[in-house]
C-alpha cells in the first residue's frame, strides 16, 4: 500500500530525503504513542500516513541544530553587548 501523499510531494516540503524520512518517523512515534494512551481507537489511518500529511499541511516542521546554536551564540553576543553598554553608562553616571 502506498502512502499518500506520495514522496515527491513531500520532498517539496524538506531540503533532502534524510530529512523527510526522520521527521515522518519522529512524528509517526508520537502520534502512535499519543494513540496507546488513549482509550479510543482513532480511525484506521496509519501514523505514518498522518505523520506524512502533516508535513504536507506544514503542522511539523524541523529546525537545524546548527541554526539552533547560531541563535543561541547571537542572543549571548546580544546578552554581553547589553550588559557591556549597561556597565559603561553606570560607569559614567558615577564619575560626576
Amino acid at each position: 500500500m502506498m502512502i499518500k501523499p506520495g514522496i515527491t510531494e513531500l520532498s517539496k516540503c524538506v531540503d533532502s530525503r534524510y530529512t523527510l524520512v526522520t521527521m515522518a518517523a519522529k512524528r509517526a512515534r508520537i502520534i502512535g504513542d499519543e494513540r496507546m494512551e488513549e482509550t479510543e481507537v482513532f480511525g484506521q489511518q496509519k501514523p505514518v500516513s498522518v505523520a506524512a500529511e502533516e508535513i504536507l499541511d506544514g503542522k511539523v516542521g524541523y529546525v537545524r541544530s546548527e541554526a539552533i546554536e547560531r541563535a543561541k551564540a547571537y542572543a549571548d553576543e546580544k546578552a554581553a553587548a547589553i550588559l557591556s553598554l549597561s556597565s559603561s553608562e553606570l560607569g559614567e553616571g558615577t564619575e560626576e
